[in-house]
């Protein structure tokens, strides 16, 4: 297989309501039309023991969790999803795009949960037994704008105060500043499309 025909790991990420599951099924879409096979997944899900752990994680029904008791679970669902689908994909050559992945976890339980988001990353890797992703885009919204396009009732998450959400992007800026050659940031507060195109030509740097 050559290089141009190995996997590659692509991660979208970012606040709530930037878009990513649309970007995702977008992307996906642009690399099959470019000759490419490629899967999505959802991070935490995608099996049905890694969406088990989602539907505790997300549950608004829930009392408020221990931000540990979060990156636990967290990485017990990414574990799982890696070890039954991301890897194996991988290793015969499809492109895997992942709504969400350890930078979510560095984000929203490391800097606005406070753990601290070095101890995050090294826990990923052991969980996922360092496969770590060829590039992290993150879509960036400013809060409210992105609050502003959810619909329905919020999950336990997303129910966390505007505050928390803030910390939450502003963790995303900061990785994705001091590492460049691992994240891009978009602008996901422009047309879907304009955010398509813009998507695709920072995952063209690693295919």
């Amino acid at each position: 297989m050559s290089d141009a025909d190995a996997g590659r790991f692509i991660v979208l990420d970012g606040p709530e309501g930037a878009g990513k599951t649309t970007q995702v099924d977008r992307l996906v879409h642009r690399l099959r039309e470019a000759g490419r096979q490629a899967t999505a997944v959802r991070d935490p899900g995608s099996t049905p023991v890694s969406e088990r752990i989602r539907e505790v994680l997300l549950d608004p029904a829930l009392p408020e969790m221990n931000a540990r008791t979060e990156v636990f679970l967290y990485m017990a669902s990414r574990a799982e999803m890696v070890a039954r689908i991301v890897r194996p994909a991988l290793e015969v050559g499809l492109v895997v795009v992942s709504d969400r992945f350890v930078a979510a976890t560095a984000a929203y339980q490391g800097y606005a949960g406070g753990i601290d988001p070095d101890l995050i990353w090294d826990l990923g890797r052991t969980a996922c037994v360092d496969l770590e992703p060829d590039l992290t885009v993150i879509l960036d919204v400013p809060v409210a704008d992105g609050f502003g396009r959810l619909r329905g009732e919020r999950d336990r998450i997303e129910a966390k105060p505007p505050e928390y959400h803030e910390r939450v992007r502003q963790g995303f800026l900061t990785m994705a500043r001091e590492r460049p050659e691992a994240f891009a940031v978009v602008d996901a507060a422009r047309p879907p499309d304009e955010v398509a195109d813009a998507v695709w030509e920072a995952v063209a740097r690693v295919l």
